[in-house]
């Protein structure tokens, strides 16, 4: 009894997400000093309760958490710098249209009206920010940038909560090529 129990929790744990969200296609490049950042979110939208808190009105948020450190083997790294990108969603049932707010570092960056989903979605997983940190005049093959989702609150046995998040997801600091 106590094994098919612990079976079904198992099961049920894991069974939250169709395919477990991660964070693909992560590049950061250095020009002039500053660091640019580029990456997608995958399979954030695959579980039902993701689209239904959008279409329902509930503000549904993904907030991403980047750092650039200095990656040091066999020792503690070194943090550069943090940031913080939240992009909020809402729908209005009565025009029919999506407001996204984009926010970095809790500053509201833009505001845009989707009236197709595709699109919003595209638009709250695909994050590219030019510029992003300031490096100075620090190596960047030194340097990693890493990136982490927090989509949503779950609950356990509907007392207990916690984050819904990715894992870290890091590359290392590319220079850009120049053509010659």
């Amino acid at each position: 009894m106590a094994r098919a129990l612990s079976a079904a929790l198992f099961l049920l744990a894991t069974a939250t997400f169709a395919a477990d969200p991660k964070i693909e296609s992560l590049s950061a490049i250095a020009h002039a000093g500053k660091v640019s950042v580029r990456y997608s979110l995958a399979h954030a939208f695959d579980n039902g309760e993701m689209s239904e808190g959008l279409e329902s009105g509930l503000p549904t948020s993904i907030r991403y958490h980047i750092e650039i450190f200095r990656d040091r083997p066999n020792w503690f790294d070194a943090d550069i710098a943090r940031s913080r990108i939240e992009v909020i969603c809402t729908f209005n049932s009565v025009t029919r249209e999506y407001l996204l707010n984009y926010r970095r570092d809790r500053k509201l960056v833009r505001s845009e009206v989707f009236s197709e989903l595709d699109a919003l979605i595209a638009r709250m997983t695909r994050i590219d920010e030019p510029d992003l940190f300031e490096i100075g005049q620090r190596t960047p093959f030194k340097l990693k940038v890493r990136v982490k989702a927090d989509l949503m609150r779950g609950w356990w046995l509907y007392v207990v909560p916690w984050e819904i998040s990715t894992r870290w997801r890091e590359t290392r600091v590319k220079r850009l090529e120049r053509p010659q």
